[in-house]
């Protein structure tokens, strides 16, 4: 897998690998961190299968920011409901995986 991010269009703070834009209350959250528009982002594991880049490569490394999306989770009751929980996960800068990945 090739880890290159294609945008044919101006960019907000996107995933380096998915290419997914962060939006709303995410942007929010790294915007207020001091990223700006153009930054990408990786998380845990999307960075350990970059080349280069390895469990141990990140020891010591904090998390830059740490985001949050709905997921749907089926209920444990009789009628099974559905609802939508929060997913937490946190993200690293991909500049610094980069530099650390070369080394």
């Amino acid at each position: 897998m090739i880890y290159s991010l294609v945008i044919d269009r101006k960019f907000e703070m996107r995933n380096y690998v998915s290419g997914h834009e962060y939006t709303g209350q995410n942007a929010e959250v790294l915007e207020s961190l001091g990223f700006e528009e153009g930054d990408a982002f990786v998380t845990f594991k999307q960075a350990i299968k970059i080349p280069g880049m390895s469990g141990a490569k990140m020891k010591g490394l904090k998390a830059d920011a740490r985001l949050m999306r709905l997921v749907e989770k089926k209920g444990a009751d009789e009628d099974q409901t559905r609802k939508m929980v929060p997913f937490y996960f946190s993200v690293f800068h991909v500049g610094e995986i980069l530099k650390r990945a070369k080394s």
